[in-house]
């Protein structure tokens, strides 16, 4: 009996044991964490060009410049790696018309498709339809014996519904490609 004894008292602390390492702050590395802004300037110095320069109003206008004033485009996500030292950083564009609005996070590798049209469906709609080639023409719509109305889709809430949790962010990796936006966890 003794031996039983000893067999579920030491069950009990390695069990004890795998719950302290899958705790809560285990648990919160696989959250999205938002690291911050970036400053273009400084990875366009660290990759040997002489500045970053914005060319227009939006995300896509930063370019990194050279010596010669030649402009050169770059790329968010490998800044963002740059920026805060792990492989982990992707961007986020958060107004494609704001070109300051690019942020950096830390995510896991996981990467969800958005379920666009389950989600339209399961919100009451017919269906989601695609009125441009832009990742924001996408649109929820209801069909009706007269004309189609169209309503925005809230891409936030389609990755929280497509991944079934609070824990993820909406990103596109390309603006001008509607196939691209991704749910990352």
């Amino acid at each position: 009996m003794r031996s039983l004894s000893k067999v579920l008292l030491t069950l009990s602390v390695a069990f004890a044991g795998v719950l302290a390492v899958i705790s809560p702050a285990a648990a919160a590395s696989s959250t999205p964490e938002q690291l911050g802004g970036l400053d273009v300037g400084a990875y366009c110095r660290s990759i040997g060009y002489s500045d970053a320069a914005l060319t227009g109003s939006t995300a896509y206008d930063w370019h990194c410049v050279a010596g010669d004033g030649s402009q050169h485009d770059l790329t968010f996500e490998a800044a963002c790696r740059w920026a805060y030292g792990t492989d982990a950083a992707v961007d986020r564009i958060d107004n494609f018309n704001d070109p300051k609005s690019v942020k950096c996070w830390r995510v896991t590798s996981t990467v969800v498709a958005p379920a666009i049209n389950d989600y339209c469906v399961s919100t009451g709609h017919s269906a989601s339809a695609l009125l441009g080639s832009t990742v924001y023409d996408w649109h929820c719509v209801n069909y009706s014996r007269v004309n189609p109305v169209y309503f925005d889709v809230s891409l936030p809430a389609v990755c929280r519904y497509t991944t079934g949790t609070t824990a993820t962010i909406d990103r596109f990796v390309n603006f001008r490609n509607s196939s691209t936006w991704q749910c990352r966890v």
